[in-house]
């Protein structure tokens, strides 16, 4: 495999946009609550809906960066590395001297999201820790091998 990275920008992108997805609901019912409320009751509401919309909505999506950001996948997704599929699993080889060779078991693996862009490797632990692989960088023959190495797996 060539080497590879995702960038910080597209890394955050597509984990807020999957932990948007899973709780939208519980962003959106403050929201609905105090707009219904203003209905009801008082117009005043609508100010409350919008201080929960503007103040509590991205210190939700703080805690999401600084919890999921600053984890080993995602550093190890943004820096510039090499990816080989293996008997033991998936072995990250860094450009930097830095860090060392990481290797991803093959059952630490839960499961493949396939995007546009990327290819999120969902890794046991956390709901959203995961492992994004740049879909320019995995060729057809690696596809069908990381496919294969999730469902021998699971």
């Amino acid at each position: 495999m060539k080497e590879c990275m995702v960038s910080p920008g597209c890394y955050m992108r597509h984990l807020s946009l999957m932990f948007m997805a899973d709780n939208w609901l519980w962003m959106c019912l403050p929201v609905a609550v105090c707009a219904v409320l203003a209905v009801w009751i008082d117009v005043r509401f609508v100010i409350v809906a919008l201080m929960t919309l503007f103040v509590a909505l991205p210190m939700v999506l703080a805690l999401l960066y600084f919890y999921y950001g600053f984890s080993p996948l995602a550093r190890w997704s943004i820096m510039e590395k090499k990816a080989a599929i293996d008997d033991q699993g998936i072995t990250l080889t860094f450009t930097d001297e830095r860090m060392k060779t990481h290797v991803i078991n093959r059952d630490d693996v839960r499961h493949i999201i396939e995007k546009e862009d990327v290819w999120m490797l969902m890794i046991k632990g956390n709901r959203y820790n995961c492992l994004m692989l740049p879909t320019s960088a995995i060729d057809p023959d690696v596809a069908q091998g990381l496919r294969q190495l999730v469902a021998q797996t699971h």
